[in-house]
């Protein structure tokens, strides 16, 4: 605790000016944080967060021994879903399941988010201070790594937000190189292993950036014996930390094919132009829509934005004799994974250059096991900001060496300032009302045994907020949400008559033209377990698959929902 206290009073700089920003930028996470009567969620404008909530709740159950970590048959009830590929964020499933005593899910939810915040921008605190040996130039560099577009816009996606492993794997690493010291090898390698607990595609980041950074310290230490031994340190503890995650992976390449292809449109690749605007922003991106006039079918990235004041530091610290030298691998290694983020053909400003061919396009085609997953090359922006972050510092050590009025801390504020306004994105309101978790406390007390549930309407958007009601619950269901949910998890759904007819979004009620194929659907349903359907009238295709019900009695209605048990389905047939 002495420790501690001496820590929090030489570096206070660092907790207040990050704390303060964390809390502006993503206003209003914090008001929320203490309103226990009121289910709200930093949602990024995407029901992701749902599938989010629900890798929490599942994450309990398998560290609990309660489920399997690799397979569930809790949605796409009764045969299930490998879960091979779907990244279960443990830091955050350990964080909230810890905070569930004392915090409703959705404020240890919302509170995890900004932890998680803030630990991205300590651990390249700690790692700038180690290669500038200045608290200053150390605060603005962990501000525009972790206050970055990628880091604040993603509350809907932890697990791409949360790269502080980045920073703190290539810190050890440096230092147990350049120390040869075996305990930090020791110590990148578990945190390099770990990452792939947080997300896979910052793993693939991770180890490129790392091999890039091993390849540049190899320059000078090829020739010795202790650099070689240290380098297999690293990769034995890697491979061993990351087994448990890796393994069955490699244990089922035969559906890689299937897994990179799920999304079925176009490659999610960036328009350069989103390097350099802020589209979200809501004063820089209404500004430049009307200076580049940017065509709707353009590819705009909202994570991608570099900012000004940044690009102008990179050019500061390139121009400059003093840093160049040092600043050009970082700048090299942030083009690399700048040109990878653009996906594999070139677009500017909406206009699609086809010809052209970029590097994503050649490792698709030649390693498609590690990156054909990347159809969204928006994870390529782990890559960009650290990278780039040490590059504008450098470019302000470059002013601070020039001009003395660059060294007062009051500019460098007001640097940090201006990145944070420009890198701006606000965080959308999810609140739902309480009155929409009424029906799960109506099926806790249900007369009727409730055994799994149908959900409907179906489909991906309304699947991932029934991931959230099942998180609630417990229940089973026939659908459901994970990454990259491959084809065949729907081969029961499209077996059975009466939900293969509401999957295609077409009403279907028992008349005498098909009352065998109905009470045949039922009858599969009833003998597998389902006990309900839960019809949600606020929900995608609600006009489309209202008539299925039209001669059923609903056992539980609200301003949301109507609940049929499938005995009443039965008794709305007509009698032969």
């Amino acid at each position: 605790m002495r420790r501690l206290g001496s820590a929090l009073r030489e570096h206070w700089v660092f907790v207040a000016v990050v704390a303060t920003l964390i809390v502006v930028t993503t206003f209003p996470t914090i008001v929320y944080l203490f309103r226990t009567d009121v289910f709200w969620l930093p949602t990024g404008g995407s029901k992701d967060v749902f599938i989010k909530i629900w890798d929490i709740w599942y994450g309990r159950q398998f560290l609990t021994g309660a489920a399997n970590p690799y397979f569930t048959d809790l949605m796409f009830y009764p045969e299930g879903v490998a879960l091979t590929y779907h990244p279960l964020l443990l830091p955050q499933v350990l964080f909230v399941n810890a905070l569930q005593p004392l915090l409703p899910l959705s404020n240890a939810y919302s509170l995890s988010y900004l932890v998680m915040i803030w630990l991205t921008a300590l651990a390249a605190y700690i790692y700038f201070l180690y290669l500038f040996q200045e608290k200053w130039l150390a605060l603005f560099g962990a501000v525009v790594f972790g206050l970055s577009p990628h880091v604040v816009s993603h509350p809907n996606h932890p697990e791409i937000a949360f790269v502080a492993t980045l920073p703190a794997t290539l810190y050890c690493l440096q230092r147990g190189i350049t120390e040869n010291r075996r305990a930090f090898m020791l110590g990148a390698g578990v945190l390099a292993g770990l990452t792939t607990v947080i997300s896979l595609y910052l793993f693939v980041c991770l180890m490129l950036s790392a091999g890039f950074l091993l390849a540049a310290l190899a320059l000078r230490r090829w020739r010795r014996r202790d650099f070689w031994r240290l380098l297999a340190l690293f990769l034995v503890v890697t491979g061993i930390a990351s087994a448990w995650r890796i393994a069955p992976i490699l244990a089922d390449t035969g559906s890689i094919g299937e897994i990179a292809a799920w999304h079925n449109g176009p490659e999610g690749g960036s328009d350069l132009v989103s390097f350099f605007t802020n589209h979200y922003h809501p004063l820089l991106g209404p500004l430049g829509q009307s200076i580049l006039e940017t065509p709707p079918q353009a590819r705009i990235s909202g994570t991608s934005y570099l900012g000004y004041a940044v690009l102008a530091l990179a050019a500061a610290a390139l121009f400059s004799k003093s840093t160049r030298r040092r600043t050009l691998p970082w700048a090299l290694l942030a083009g690399g994974f700048m040109l990878l983020r653009l996906g594999s053909i070139l677009a500017v400003n909406g206009e699609y250059y086809i010809s052209i061919l970029l590097p994503q396009y050649y490792l698709d085609q030649f390693f498609p096991f590690v990156f054909a997953p990347f159809h969204s090359s928006d994870h390529y922006m782990m890559g960009v900001i650290l990278p780039l972050a040490i590059v504008a510092s450098y470019g302000l050590l470059a002013l601070r060496q020039r001009f003395l009025w660059a060294r007062k801390p009051a500019f460098t504020l007001l640097l940090i300032a201006l990145v944070a306004f420009e890198y701006h994105i606000p965080v959308e309101d999810g609140h739902i009302p309480q009155e929409r978790f009424a029906y799960l406390e109506w099926l806790a007390d249900e007369a009727e045994p409730v055994s799994a549930l149908v959900n409907l309407p179906m489909g991906r958007s309304n699947a991932k907020r029934y991931n959230l009601f099942q998180a609630l619950s417990g229940y089973p269901q026939t659908e459901g949400a994970i990454s990259r949910t491959p084809d065949s998890a729907y081969t029961y759904i499209r077996g059975n008559y009466l939900l293969n007819t509401w999957q295609e979004r077409q009403a279907v009620a028992c008349e005498d033209s098909n009352r065998q194929q109905y009470l045949q659907g039922l009858g599969q349903l009833e003998d597998d377990g389902f006990s309900h359907v839960v019809f949600h009238r606020d929900f995608y295709y609600v006009l489309e698959l209202a008539p299925s019900f039209d001669e059923a009695s609903a056992a539980y209605n609200d301003d949301f929902v109507s609940i049929y048990r499938l005995q009443a389905l039965r008794e709305s047939c007509p009698q032969a």
